[in-house]
């Protein structure tokens, strides 16, 4: 099938990716959700056995190159995949010019990260030279099957792409493990990545039936390339954010700080990406889809931050309870330190859900240029607030809790408010109705955070409980407890949230985005 097939007309009278966005979406979110989930738990059992095969300084040393590298990997793809996936119309052209531009950057990208490898040695003072020339090559990996997972976003065929993911993902886990029992320690994690990377463009270029062609000239790919680069800036800044705080705490603290910061914050990330992984593969081709009708835009977006808060709230709130035992449980007595930095970072998921969506939205609107000056503002406030941390942390004995709360409290007291706010005004959509929509939610998370942290305070006081057995108590309470309290938003979502009706928005007129003084979406 070409590009001129996928972006015709005629295609909507015949090709299920074409039925209306929320019918679409909602076909796809199941498969999504499941796929993710799996994956999710695949990847905390992977972990739980390498963390005690490998131990903490292996993981730390990692950690160092894949700060550098994640950086890398976004200068790669530079954003075309996100300007496939957006553009409204796309030739066969088009995408083999994004495709071979992608090439010729992950190609440049793993020979300058090869020829940089001393300045990665130098910059954290560790033997991790052969390390890096290693992993420099998944940086042309990472973008070999890139294009056609776009292709398959861009159709709708979220559930194919969600699955394509697990199938990957079970082979680099099982690689991984095999490695690390047969003792070859760091090479275990390398081997996981090039053979994940490997799975995934196997799968991608066999799903999607696209193939690149030779011959662009007169693609007219210059657009594309300018919201790309909106995007790769953006994406950038938002990487920086995620990685500089690792780089510090490894440059200045060392292999074993780094491996106890960097799988604390892995670990607060993983249920974050359960969530947001699927909820991003939808809302960008979904909203995207719906821009020219304000009147759905609007809809699909309060649905979108209805699903979040009822989510993202429970978890941040639960996890942070929960920190102490999860981290013993998961990593060891080795790993059992990272307990209080998992449960103030855990924290940050409070608003870290509405923070990364808020990207989709900017961008589905075709305001990618905003985007990237806001992340941009973002990354300086969030990257000061890490130097303050650390050495502030310092100064009172524990750098590693120093850039742990900098993290959270810069995220949720200044970066979100006035990112979500800035967001919701460019495509006006009113703040007090997003609110309306986690009004349930926030309560009942609260309350479910009281009930597991008295049923933690009862148990060990006066059982005694081990860790393992006292989170298998916490973990179904806080669920039960949650859903009872909050269960009219949480039969909403079991029925269809996507084909619902938002609360408190059926009778908003099509003009009250204009008196939120926002400029529109259009």
């Amino acid at each position: 099938m070409s590009l001129e097939e996928v972006s015709s007309p005629a295609l909507f009278e015949r090709d299920p990716s074409a039925l209306p966005v929320a019918e679409s979406l909602r076909r796809s979110s199941r498969v999504v959700v499941a796929a993710q989930v799996a994956s999710q738990v695949l990847s905390v059992v992977t972990l739980a056995i390498l963390y005690r095969v490998l131990g903490r300084d292996i993981f730390g040393l990692m950690a160092m190159v894949l700060a550098v590298l994640n950086l890398v990997r976004i200068l790669v793809t530079s954003g075309l995949d996100i300007a496939a996936i957006q553009q409204a119309e796309l030739s066969d052209r088009q995408v083999s010019a994004l495709f071979w531009l992608n090439q010729a950057l992950g190609l440049t990208m793993t020979v300058l990260m090869v020829i940089g490898a001393p300045l990665v040695v130098w910059f954290y003072g560790e033997p991790i030279f052969w390390l890096t020339v290693a992993m420099a090559g998944t940086a042309w990996a990472w973008v070999l099957g890139i294009q056609h997972l776009a292709l398959l976003q861009r159709r709708l065929r979220l559930g194919t792409v969600a699955c394509i993911r697990l199938a990957a993902l079970a082979v680099g886990a099982g690689g991984a493990i095999t490695a690390a029992l047969a003792g070859w320690g760091i090479w275990a994690l390398v081997i996981q990545q090039y053979l994940e990377l490997a799975m995934l463009t196997v799968l991608a270029w066999v799903m999607e039936p696209w193939r690149p062609r030779l011959d662009v000239r007169g693609s007219g790919v210059g657009r594309l390339v300018r919201v790309g680069g909106h995007c790769t800036l953006s994406n950038l800044m938002f990487g920086t954010i995620n990685n500089v705080d690792k780089m510090l705490v490894g440059s200045m603290l060392g292999a074993s700080a780094s491996g106890l910061y960097s799988q604390a914050f892995s670990l607060m990330q993983k249920p974050v990406t359960v969530l947001l992984t699927p909820l991003t593969s939808v809302m960008l081709p979904g909203l995207s889809r719906a821009a020219n009708d304000r009147d759905e835009y609007r809809r699909l977006l309060l649905v979108f931050v209805r699903g979040l808060g009822l989510v993202m709230l429970p978890i941040g709130i639960g996890l942070s309870v929960v920190a102490p035992e999860a981290m013993l449980v998961l990593g060891g007595p080795q790993f059992a330190a990272g307990g209080p930095i998992l449960a103030v970072l855990a924290l940050s998921i409070l608003v870290q859900g509405f923070y990364t969506a808020m990207g989709s939205v900017l961008v589905s609107a075709g305001h990618a240029d905003r985007l990237s000056r806001w992340s941009t503002i973002n990354a300086v406030v969030m990257c000061t607030s890490y130097f303050v941390g650390i050495h502030v942390g310092k100064w009172l004995g524990d750098p590693v809790m120093g850039v742990t709360w900098a993290y959270t409290l810069t995220l949720a007291v200044v970066v979100c408010p006035m990112y979500f706010g800035f967001t919701l005004r460019t495509v006006g959509v009113g703040y007090a109705d997003c609110m309306r929509q986690v009004r349930m939610s926030l309560p009942a998370a609260v309350g479910m955070g009281v009930a597991v942290w008295s049923c933690r305070w009862v148990v060990r006081t006066y059982l005694g409980w081990p860790a393992l057995a006292l989170l298998a108590v916490e973990v179904p309470l806080g669920v039960l407890v949650y859903a009872a309290l909050a269960w009219r938003d949480v039969r909403w979502l079991l029925h269809g949230g996507l084909r619902a009706r938002v609360e408190g928005t059926a009778a908003v007129p099509a003009a009250e985005g204009k008196e939120t003084g926002g400029d529109g979406h259009n």
